[in-house]
């Protein structure tokens, strides 16, 4: 019964997701150019949406990880982390902008607002995923983390072209093109280093601490890295850019070390 509930629930919040996401284009209040900016601006993000949707399949089969599990993980990323996220952080700038105008906190509203609030939200994907469609190995976990988190990068995609297309074609195609390039180490990469922390911290409360504290840095890491990346550290400019490629280095530098982890107790309990 429990779970009859969670799964209408997941289905109920996917349904109100999809028709939130889409509603933009389905209503026909675009111009005809606009709907062909969207659509070249979708074929250019599928240059990654295929190709990761293919290596999750792929990890998937090799991980052993239930495809119906990631497909959860990605729905719900997709159609629920997106649009509770959105009306979330909407609702915290308005609140924002009316408390606190012209301070700190203002000034760092997206650094700060966006990891608080979108990381919980990218988890609840996991969550439904892991509880409809349980798995056993931390890779596993780790590969639910990056499924969920490139469902809700897609989503955010998606609205990040709306909201450029007022600005016109170079604005919307430069874009898309910067996000994808920015995609490197984003919503995918926090999201497994938020999952792998919290599995590792579960799983280990109770006994081999430094896994425990492995853990708890892999998930507190992804909300630093999260943090610096909508900083203001990003529009520091360098004749040689250095402070946005060392983001990148430094997270996908995490990442690894969660999947050695992850890897290293896997093989550790083949062997038990």
């Amino acid at each position: 019964m429990k779970k009859n509930i969670v799964l209408f629930t997941f289905l109920l919040l996917s349904a109100i997701g999809l028709e939130y996401e889409t509603q933009a284009y389905t209503t026909g209040s675009m111009s005809g150019s606009g709907y062909g900016i969207v659509g070249l601006s979708a074929l250019l993000a599928l240059l990654y949406i295929i190709p990761a949707l293919l290596l999750i399949r792929s990890l998937g089969k090799k991980w052993q990880t239930p495809a119906s599990s990631l497909g959860v993980a990605l729905l719900g990323g997709l159609f629920i982390s997106g649009w509770t996220s959105g009306l979330a952080n909407t609702y915290i700038h308005e609140w924002v902008s009316t408390s606190f105008p012209n301070t700190v906190i203002s000034y760092l509203e997206n650094a700060l607002a966006a990891p608080l609030v979108e990381e919980p939200l990218k988890l609840l994907a996991v969550a439904f995923a892991v509880y409809l469609v349980p798995v056993k190995k931390l890779k596993g976990f780790l590969l639910l983390g990056i499924t969920a988190g490139i469902g809700f990068q897609i989503s955010e995609d998606f609205s990040y072209i709306l909201s450029d297309l007022p600005e016109g074609f170079s604005f919307t195609i430069s874009g898309i093109l910067g996000r994808i390039t920015g995609g490197v180490a984003s919503h995918w990469l926090y999201t497994a280093l938020t999952t792998i922390g919290l599995a590792l911290m579960f799983r280990f409360a109770k006994a081999q601490k430094a896994y425990f504290k492995a853990g708890l840095f892999y998930f507190l890491s992804a909300f630093v890295l999260h943090f610096l990346w909508n900083s203001p550290l990003t529009s520091i400019e360098t004749d040689i850019p250095v402070i946005v490629p060392a983001m990148t280095a430094v997270a996908v530098f995490i990442f690894y070390q969660a999947y050695r982890t992850a890897h290293k107790i896997d093989q550790e309990d083949l062997s038990i």
